[in-house]
């Protein structure tokens, strides 16, 4: 992802002082009475108000994803048409790109049914102009760096929606934060293995089949997408 202005907060600085707020939520959310089951919290202000904060910081991580992959489609762009480069570079930023496009509409839904849901608690979503993406200061904009940096925010953010999913109490929002945080773990795990050269760089890798699906199970229901439950078992009777 290509380098930003510097901020006026150390990116560090600025994750972890949005971590605190995010934990002073979570630790208000802890001391709450435990709902039933089937209990919802939308009859109670309080703790609307407090859900809605919550899911306003997930909301926030996933359009930091949505402007970083824009950035990174645009760098891996140039990378595979820079004929200067040798063709393994420009496979590899082809492939990257590929991987980039793909992901970026699993986070774009993701920002979508947080919207929604903030919006049915009757709270106000973030803007999206609200939570860009600040590459860190040392970053150099290489197609290897990209793909680091993406499993490097992939991985942050599995344990940022798993921190939340931890002290929410209704039924139907853990079920969505947990159907999204698979997905990202499995978002990882692909730029990992892409990382570790165990992902062949032919036209033969299908991207949008890397992470078949942008939610676990499916949030239909909930205004999101369809799930893994949909996706094929995979054929076992195939000779050789």
């Amino acid at each position: 992802m290509p380098p930003s202005p510097p901020s006026d907060v150390p990116l560090e600085r600025r994750r972890l002082l949005r971590g605190l707020a995010a934990l002073a939520t979570l630790s208000t959310l802890a001391g709450c009475k435990k709902l039933d089951e089937g209990a919802q919290v939308y009859g109670n202000p309080i703790d609307r108000a407090r859900e809605a904060s919550a899911l306003n910081t997930l909301l926030s991580v996933e359009y930091e994803f949505v402007d970083g992959y824009q950035q990174a489609i645009l760098l891996l762009t140039a990378g595979r048409d820079d004929t200067s480069l040798p063709s393994q570079q420009r496979d590899l930023a082809s492939l990257a790109l590929a991987i980039a496009q793909a992901f970026l509409e699993d986070h774009e839904a993701h920002a979508d049914l947080l919207v929604a849901m903030v919006t049915n608690l009757g709270a106000v979503p973030l803007r999206v102009d609200q939570a860009p993406f600040i590459p860190p200061p040392m970053f150099k904009p290489t197609i290897g760096n990209t793909l680091k940096l993406a499993a490097n925010e992939e991985r942050r953010g599995t344990i940022a929606y798993n921190r939340v999913l931890k002290g929410l109490n209704t039924p139907s929002t853990r079920f969505a934060l947990a159907s999204i945080e698979g997905v990202q773990a499995q978002h990882f795990m692909v730029l990992k293995a892409l990382i570790d050269a165990l992902v062949d760089t032919t036209s033969t890798f299908d991207a949008r089949q890397a992470v078949p699906a942008p939610f676990i199970s499916s949030t239909v229901s909930l205004g999101g997408g369809n799930g893994l439950q949909d996706v094929p078992d995979l054929a076992v009777n195939n000779p050789g």
